[in-house]
């Protein structure tokens, strides 16, 4: 130790600096490889997350289109019933009971789909 000379000092320093650069530059190629590595699964994530929400926007058109039909077989089962108790009181002039209930029906389904 009693061995300090200025130049024994500015080497001591120079080689800390160079360790501490060697440190940084080996820390940031770390980042930068573990960045890289999760590149894949990043872009992955965002896909899946555009794809859930046009999951959503579908199944609710889904949901939209199977209410409609429901609505639209309703009323077929209602003009046929209303089509058959016409046919009933061709035929032979009775059932006005039920040709009443045929067009109570199909009223009802028009004036609450």
């Amino acid at each position: 130790m009693n061995n300090l000379t200025p130049e024994t000092i500015w080497t001591t320093i120079l080689a800390i600096a160079s360790a501490v650069v060697l440190l940084s530059n080996a820390a940031e190629k770390v980042v930068k490889a573990v960045k890289t590595a999760r590149g894949p699964n990043i872009r992955q994530d965002e896909r899946l997350e555009a794809l859930e929400k046009w999951q959503k926007v579908v199944d609710g058109k889904l949901n939209r289109d199977n209410e409609r039909l429901g609505s639209i077989e309703e009323g077929n089962r209602a003009s046929q019933r209303a089509l058959l108790a016409l046919l009933d009181h061709g035929i032979d002039g009775n059932n006005i009971e039920q040709m009443q209930h045929a067009k109570e029906t199909l009223q009802n389904h028009l004036i609450n789909r």
